[in-house]
């Protein structure tokens, strides 16, 4: 399967390493191509808004600093690298206010030519495609890590599993929680308890709640017999908004457990056939993980098994 944010990240070094091979006539254009390329694509985009709604360095800002005799970059000290990457990205965009382009070499806003390039390129775009980077990775190894889980139990514990949540009177969701819980323990996720509360209710993993990135996951059961259909994709998908808001998280997953005879087809605007599915909802993206419960005929003697597409305004329009 193919990851999404592995081909964004490669992207996004390609894209500096054009402004590095970029000669005299070319550097502005090149910057240029790299703003409007972090501005179109909606996951990066996401991520800038929240950089500068977190850290806002206006207008006035700017014009005191670059007042300071000892550079604008001149007593700057970070609080972490989403702060530099925030002050960095506005410094374009206040660059780019200034003059119009982004042919900063040819002023002397930062000396020569080669001098202007290497600000640009290391103290400017560096830290912008570095925190990009973090923020990938960490969203991919938990992709990896809830594939692996998916695997683990359709190949694996699949009927065990099942089996328990057959077999249970009430507090089905429990069942799998905990097994989810269990593994991402497993696999490094140091706290992924259900006990935190938030303004909209108890979601039911929260991992990591002491770093600054903690890690929200729902999950929804698809059963027909008790119910549970496409009316459990939209609550979970509603509700995971809702914890993603109140954590202040820009990335959230629904990791949907399919005992039906049912395969669910995402038709989202964002998912081109890659794993997993997704959605960019108000500036934020949300994946769902689909798992295959069902326990029934093997392969071989499944016949015909009912689809049922699944599209971006079924699951985002509220309930009247």
């Amino acid at each position: 399967m193919m990851y999404y944010n592995h081909n964004l990240r490669t992207d996004l070094q390609e894209w500096k390493s054009r402004l590095v091979r970029a000669e005299y006539a070319q550097l502005g254009n090149q910057l240029n191509y790299f703003v409007n390329n972090i501005e179109s694509n909606k996951i990066l985009h996401g991520f800038l808004l929240e950089l500068s709604n977190q850290y806002n360095f206006d207008v006035e800002y700017f014009d005191v600093k670059f007042k300071d005799r000892g550079g604008v970059f001149h007593n700057m000290n970070y609080q972490n690298d989403a702060e530099q990457a925030a002050f960095c990205y506005q410094l374009l965009k206040y660059i780019h206010h200034l003059l119009g382009n982004y042919n900063i070499h040819q002023t002397h806003m930062f000396g020569s030519y080669d001098r202007s390039k290497n600000i640009i390129i290391d103290d400017i775009i560096t830290p912008i495609v570095y925190f990009f980077h973090d923020k990938l990775d960490k969203s991919n190894s938990i992709i990896y890590l809830l594939e692996k889980y998916k695997r683990r139990v359709e190949w694996f514990t699949k009927s065990d599993l099942s089996n328990k949540y057959k077999n249970a009177q009430k507090e089905y969701e429990d069942i799998l929680e905990e097994d989810l819980r269990l593994f991402l323990f497993d696999q490094g996720i140091d706290y992924p308890f259900s006990t935190p509360k938030s303004a909209s209710g108890r979601t039911d993993i929260v991992g990591a709640l002491d770093t600054e990135d903690p890690l929200i996951v729902e999950i929804k059961i698809l059963d027909k017999e008790k119910g549970y259909g496409l009316n459990r994709i939209k609550s979970g998908f509603h509700q995971i908004v809702k914890y993603s808001e109140d954590y202040s998280k820009d990335v959230g997953y629904l990791v949907l457990y399919n005992f039906d005879k049912i395969r669910y087809d995402f038709k989202l605007n964002e998912s081109n056939n890659i794993f997993p599915p997704k959605l960019i909802f108000n500036n934020k993206v949300y994946y769902f993980i689909m798992i295959d419960m069902y326990d029934g005929e093997t392969a071989s003697k499944l016949g015909e098994i009912k689809k049922i597409e699944i599209t971006e305004n079924e699951i985002t329009k509220p309930d009247l």
